[in-house]
C-alpha cells in the first residue's frame, strides 16, 4: 500500500470558490488542530501525542458560552459526509459555519490531490468524469484494492481532526440533553418517579375540582328546600351547609370513596 506524504494526502482536488486565506484570529487556531495533518514531517507521532495531551486538558476545563465555527461544522452531517473538503474550507476560507455546511450539501465530496492523481494515472475515463462520478469511483477502488488510492485514509485523517474540534457541551446543551433522556425515559416507562408524581397531581386536581362541583351541586339542593346529611336549619328555615363541606369532600375522595358515591338526598 503506498504510503504518501500526509500534507500531500489531505491536499484538495477541487478549488474552492473563496480562496482568500484564513484571518489570523482563525488561522492561529486553526494551525494547532492541524498541525499533525498538515506538516512536512510524515511521521508525526510525537507531534499528535502532545497535541492530544493538550487538547485533553483544556476540554475537561473549558466552558464555552457559544461554540466556534469549527466545533458548528465539525458535529455536522455536512461534514461527517465530506470530512475533506470541511477541513478544507475551515482551513482555507473565512466563510461561517453555516455557510460551509450549505457548501458541503451542496457540492460532490472532495477528494485529495493524492487520491486525485493516483485515480488520474490509472483510470483512462477519469477526466471524462464529474465530480461526483469521480468520489464514486474513487471509493469503488480503494474498496477493491486496499485503499491504495489514499481515499479512506484521508476520510479517516480528515474525520479524526474533525473530531478534536469538538468541543464540550455547554450548560444549557447539558440541561437539554437530561431533559431528552428524561422525557424518552418517561415515555417508555410508565413508573418513572415523573410518571407516578404525574398521575399523583392528576388525582389530586381531579379530588379537588370534584369536591368543589359538589359542594355547588349541594347548594343548588339546598335552594330547593332538600336538606343533606350533615346540614343544619336556622329559625329563619334557611338550609345551612355543613362548615368545611368542600374539604370533607375531598378528603372523603382522597380516601377512596367514589365520586358517585358523595353526599345525596
Amino acid at each position: 500500500m503506498i504510503n504518501p506524504n500526509i500534507a500531500h494526502l489531505l491536499g484538495i482536488s477541487r478549488k474552492t470558490t473563496a480562496t482568500k486565506q484564513p484571518t489570523t484570529k482563525k488561522a492561529g487556531s486553526l494551525m494547532k488542530n492541524f498541525s499533525h495533518l498538515f506538516g512536512t514531517r510524515l511521521n508525526a507521532s510525537v507531534d499528535i501525542v502532545g497535541t492530544d495531551k493538550q487538547q485533553s486538558k483544556a476540554v475537561s476545563i473549558a466552558k464555552p458560552s457559544q461554540h466556534s465555527r469549527e466545533h458548528n461544522v465539525a458535529i455536522s452531517d455536512e461534514a461527517k459526509a465530506s470530512p475533506v473538503q470541511a477541513i478544507r474550507l475551515l482551513k482555507d476560507t473565512d466563510l461561517s459555519s453555516s455557510k460551509i455546511k450549505k457548501r458541503l450539501a451542496e457540492d460532490p465530496e472532495a477528494l485529495t490531490v493524492f487520491t486525485q492523481n493516483f485515480m488520474e494515472q490509472r483510470d483512462p475515463t477519469w477526466e471524462l468524469q464529474d465530480d461526483e462520478e469521480k468520489a464514486m469511483t474513487a471509493l469503488t477502488y480503494s474498496s477493491g484494492n486496499g485503499d491504495t488510492n489514499g481515499y479512506l485514509a484521508a476520510r479517516q485523517r480528515a474525520t479524526k481532526a474533525l473530531a478534536k474540534m469538538v468541543e464540550p457541551m455547554t450548560e444549557d446543551e447539558i440541561q437539554a440533553m437530561i431533559e431528552r433522556n428524561r422525557q424518552r425515559m418517561n415515555a417508555a416507562d410508565p413508573n418513572t418517579p415523573d410518571n407516578v408524581e404525574a398521575r399523583k397531581q392528576a388525582e389530586e386536581e381531579f379530588n379537588q375540582e370534584m369536591a368543589h362541583a359538589t359542594a355547588r351541586r349541594n347548594d343548588r339542593l339546598r335552594a330547593t328546600g332538600v336538606m343533606l346529611r350533615g346540614d343544619a336549619k336556622r329559625v329563619s328555615g334557611e338550609i345551612v351547609a355543613p362548615h368545611g363541606e368542600v374539604t370533607s369532600i375531598k378528603a372523603n375522595l382522597d380516601a377512596g370513596m367514589s365520586p358517585a358515591a358523595l353526599t345525596r338526598p
